[in-house]
């Protein structure tokens, strides 16, 4: 049997599995890890859009004027938990209250509204994406998923993070490892 080292995935992408965990929101997803460690992971869904956003609601409790409609913002399912508190994973030239900055990476986490206002008036990040809520795994959990084939791990790129269209995005990731989704399977045959 072959053994991986899982133990650090800060910094990566994991791209669901074909045919895994379907009637939920991980199916063909793909998570950045932003957080992996001895007490378990976290990380953002990057392809799963929210539909109908309440986006002036979000934004309430910003003390300055904020144009949602020159803003021109998408908004991302991080993840099911704190569905109520929102993210921005963006490029990491911008440092002002970070949340996340993984070493050696060209990428951060923010999740202070001034972010939005340097967005807003063009002295932001050059790519972000803004989340709702994020994604965690406690001790081992992760591990166990990986070893259970649910995920694949591969290294991030700007088009599978930031890219405009989150449908295309869980395919792309596929064809970089040069997976078809339609011969995939998902466990070793025995010989």
């Amino acid at each position: 049997m072959i053994s991986q080292d899982f133990s650090n995935l800060t910094g990566k992408i994991l791209i669901a599995s074909p045919y895994t965990m379907e009637d939920n929101i991980f199916h063909q997803s793909i998570v950045y890890v932003v957080h992996h460690g001895d007490q378990g992971a976290v990380g953002f869904l990057v392809n799963r859009l929210v539909k109908n956003p309440p986006v002036n609601n979000l934004f309430k409790k910003a003390e300055f004027k904020l144009d949602l409609n020159l803003l021109n913002l998408k908004i991302h399912i991080g993840g099911p938990l704190e569905l109520e508190r929102g993210f921005f994973l963006h490029s990491a030239e911008y440092n002002k209250n970070l949340l996340f900055k993984l070493e050696n990476s060209e990428l951060a986490v923010s999740s202070n509204i001034e972010i939005l206002k340097d967005i807003t008036s063009g002295s932001g990040p050059k790519h972000s994406m803004f989340a709702i809520g994020y994604t965690g795994w406690g001790v081992g959990q992760l591990e166990f998923e990986i070893q259970n084939n649910l995920w694949l791990i591969s290294e991030p790129g700007y088009d599978l993070i930031f890219g405009n269209d989150p449908t295309t995005k869980w395919p792309n990731a596929l064809a970089k490892l040069n997976i078809d989704g339609i011969d995939f399977v998902p466990y070793l045959a025995s010989c």
